[in-house]
């Protein structure tokens, strides 16, 4: 698993004392999330400043929910239900945000979007969460390399020592 390095920062008081009642953790690997998902949508609105075309619509709905998803996962350390929750109300929100403004329009397919952004993000983390925990409870198994025909390795191999130094024969 790859290990980001952990910044601090020095908050002021009346927010400190927030961050320490709800366990707000600003860190590398929390606020990278979030960083993404700030640069894909700087990213789509300077590209796509006019709209998108219909199936690529729904994929740029997919890749917003998904990191917002993951963002509010990570930078608000909660549960992953509530994570998908307020993702996915914000989603109906926007939606029905944008029946109320002029060129603008409420659409279910926008939606169902969001919500197959969210799933996707819900079951990734799942699934790491599952392997992760498998592979903590599986126990190591000791391989039997003479039956599979092969022979282990000399420690002394290793080392750099050759193999007439280490007392291994070269013969096959």
């Amino acid at each position: 698993m790859l290990k980001l390095p952990v910044l601090r920062l020095t908050l002021p008081a009346f927010v400190q004392k927030q961050v320490d009642r709800h366990y707000l953790d600003i860190s590398v690997s929390r606020v990278l999330p979030l960083s993404a998902l700030l640069t894909f949508g700087v990213l789509v609105g300077l590209v796509f400043n006019t709209g998108v075309g219909h199936p690529y619509d729904k994929v740029i709905h997919i890749g917003f929910y998904a990191l917002l998803t993951l963002s509010i996962h990570a930078l608000f350390c909660c549960r992953l239900r509530i994570s998908a929750v307020v993702a996915f109300g914000m989603g109906i929100a926007g939606e029905l945000v944008q029946g109320f403004l002029p060129h603008h329009e409420m659409s279910l397919s926008d939606t169902v979007a969001n919500g197959i952004g969210v799933a996707l993000t819900v079951a990734l983390i799942a699934l790491i969460r599952s392997e992760a925990r498998e592979a903590e409870l599986s126990e190591p198994e000791d391989l039997d390399l003479m039956q599979m025909g092969l022979q282990p390795v000399p420690a002394r191999y290793y080392s750099g020592a050759s193999l007439e130094e280490s007392g291994v024969s070269s013969d096959k």
